[in-house]
């Protein structure tokens, strides 16, 4: 077994003897901290680039007593280019839906309430309401 030993110079202080597996362990380590200690200042330098950005964007606009005015498309172009979610608008909108169904009933009364109890209508992303459920043109299936 390799031992690498460490003799002190400071009185008082014992000499330190490392196996050669100790000392492989510590080069590992530390090429970890610098790898750490790289990606950090790159880090730094992506915190420095996106806070000139911000600066710049609002260096750019025309102040009045401390405020300015800036519009939804260049704040979205701004995060755009920092690597934010844009900003999002809320639309309401109105929605038709057509189709046919078929249900057995023993009674042709029964056709719209089985409907109209059943159907649901589901959105993925945003919220929905449904004000009204007609059922027209009940015709027997022949």
């Amino acid at each position: 077994m390799n031992t690498i030993t460490i003799m002190s110079t400071v009185e008082g202080t014992p000499n330190v003897t490392y196996t050669e597996g100790e000392v492989l362990r510590y080069i590992d380590k530390a090429k970890g901290i610098d790898e750490l200690n790289e990606l950090l200042n790159k880090q730094v330098q992506t915190i420095r680039d996106l806070k000139n950005k911000v600066r710049d964007f609002f260096s750019e606009g025309e102040w009045n007593d401390g405020e300015t005015n800036v519009n939804k498309g260049d704040v979205n172009m701004l995060l755009e280019s920092i690597g934010c979610n844009k900003l999002t608008t809320r639309y309401n909108a109105t929605y038709t839906i057509t189709g046919t169904f078929s249900v057995d009933v023993e009674d042709e009364n029964d056709v719209e309430s089985i409907f109209t109890d059943n159907v649901s209508v589901d959105f993925y992303d945003g919220d929905i309401d449904v004000d009204q459920i007609e059922v027209n043109d009940i015709e027997e299936d022949n």
